[in-house]
């Protein structure tokens, strides 16, 4: 039997949530699993929160069941973005995750400003990124390049580029260093 059910307590460490039904006299369950995409050789981990609407099947007598997942309602509704083309997740900090399959477009905003995102691949390995163009951008700070020859900022590179100079010794015998590079980088 399905049912609907609000959140009442989480079992974090065992993905399983206990959840209070109104149509049964405010009734609370015995622990629910929660129903995940993959389990066993490669793992998803979803859990809802307390006070999320679920939506539960049961079995006759209430007494041990699943939470298949959770059901936008009046108080928590999709965001007003959505299309079909669109697969979509919000975090409670306001970070967003979105993919458009119909303009092709992967989007991730991470929230507030003092976030951090990190990539990190373990073992010999190659990210390779191709783009008609692509824009490195730091509002504030720096950004740094690190190979196992070299470690240097690009403010770093750039002040090294825009105040460079040779020597040089002309047919007169005349030595002296060149001009900077004109132009210089922004």
């Amino acid at each position: 039997m399905f049912r609907v059910g609000i959140v009442k307590t989480q079992d974090v460490a065992n993905c399983r949530v206990r959840v209070t039904f109104p149509d049964r006299n405010q009734m609370t369950s015995w622990w629910l699993p929660i129903a995940v995409p993959k389990s066993q050789n490669d793992k998803a981990y979803w859990i809802p929160d307390v006070g999320e609407q679920v939506i539960c099947l049961m079995d006759e007598h209430d007494e041990d069941g699943a939470v298949l997942g959770t059901i936008f309602s009046q108080v928590d509704q999709p965001p007003s973005s959505m299309t079909v083309d669109k697969r979509h997740l919000t975090a409670k900090d306001g970070s967003t995750f979105e993919y458009d399959r119909n303009s092709h477009t992967l989007a991730i905003n991470v929230s507030p400003k003092s976030s951090t995102l990190n990539v990190t691949i373990n073992g010999p390995a190659n990210i390779t990124a191709q783009a008609q163009s692509i824009n490195l951008s730091a509002a504030q700070g720096d950004i740094t390049f690190v190979t196992n020859e070299h470690h240097d900022s690009v403010n770093k590179m750039i002040d090294t580029y825009n105040s460079h100079v040779h020597q040089f010794i002309d047919s007169n015998g005349d030595h002296g260093p060149t001009q900077t590079p004109s132009p210089v980088m922004p």
